[in-house]
């Protein structure tokens, strides 16, 4: 069977449009509606990677995720979890920070940190690798990737937006690991997404960010959301959209290497508009290369900031706020 991938043009965060289209989503990719059932506890992984505003296409947009939250209520799913590791700050306050802050209170769901790391082995080899043993309480897993250009991978999308699964500031520690081995990178994020296996992953892409992503890159008003249960398919379509070089987009093609979902357009069956290329654009701007490591001083400097947040700075304001 060939992999489905969902597209619409959105030009905005209307939440009844996002919406619908989560709707229109599972209406073409789980057309017997099986993927949710009322008893199952359900976790949404967004990209929570630093505490900055919706603006700033840092972090994947509340309205998609209470877009999502509203279709699964629908669907009579009560038991929603909204996760991720930030790269600085604790889970609640990048959430906030976010614009996550209503949902609880809204939708009854939870956010929650991932904790009980545990060791995974990975094809790779890759030492020290622990995901969130706490994957394992979930029936099933949502993937809600920001459409983000990337400085040291060229993109992340689906498959990258995992890593957030490893816990805390294992992250920098196992880009240092694998020394500068873009590929070995990417097939170690393989690895992670084969065991964590989403069920779904919707891609939010209505205002991108290009230039030095993933973090100080600025907005791009791609226009587009995605969807699709095979998040190597939905990557590579984005890639196309992109105009980006396959060969510089090491996730896409550790997957190619590693067989795992469907890289081959041809292979792929792609709804939404009458020819989904009449979405591609020609100026995103892509990231200049850096290395996948970070230097020791710069790992230093990572860790203290991570204390002052944690320790000094949250605290500080919990006190301020009446």
């Amino acid at each position: 069977m060939k992999s489905k991938v969902h597209l619409q043009k959105l030009e905005e965060y209307s939440l009844a449009r996002v919406e619908q289209f989560v709707q229109n989503s599972l209406e073409v990719l789980d057309p017997e509606a099986s993927m949710f059932h009322p008893d199952h506890k359900v976790l949404l992984k967004p990209n929570l990677l630093r505490g900055f505003k919706p603006e700033r296409c840092v972090t994947t947009h509340p309205v998609v995720v209470e877009a999502v939250c509203r279709v699964l209520k629908d669907r009579s799913v009560n038991q929603i979890v909204i996760s991720d590791s930030p790269a600085l700050g604790s889970l609640s306050a990048v959430a906030d920070k976010a614009g996550y802050g209503s949902l609880e209170k809204k939708y009854g769901v939870k956010i929650l940190p991932l904790t009980d790391p545990i060791p995974f082995e990975n094809e790779e080899g890759v030492p020290h690798l622990k995901i969130a043993g706490c994957l394992k309480q979930y029936d099933r897993i949502i993937n809600l990737p920001k459409v983000k250009s990337h400085c040291q991978m060229t993109m992340t999308l689906g498959i990258k937006n995992l890593f957030g699964l490893v816990i805390g500031k294992r992250k920098p520690v196992l880009h240092c690991l694998v020394k500068n081995d873009k590929m070995k990178f990417g097939k170690m994020l393989i690895d992670i997404a084969r065991h964590v296996n989403p069920c779904l992953t919707i891609a939010d892409g209505i205002q991108a960010m290009q230039g030095q992503g993933p973090l100080n890159g600025t907005a791009y008003p791609l226009a587009v959301m995605g969807a699709s249960t095979d998040m190597t398919a939905l990557d590579r379509v984005f890639a196309d959209l992109l105009n980006i070089p396959l060969d510089k987009i090491y996730a896409l093609q550790a997957a190619k290497l590693k067989q795992f979902g469907q890289f081959d357009l041809e292979h792929m069956e792609i709804s939404g508009p009458a020819d989904y290329r009449s979405l591609a654009v020609e100026d995103f701007e892509q990231p200049y290369p850096i290395d996948i490591s970070f230097n020791p001083v710069h790992l230093l400097k990572s860790f203290c900031k991570q204390f002052y947040e944690l320790g000094i700075k949250e605290p500080a304001n919990r006190k301020a706020t009446p």
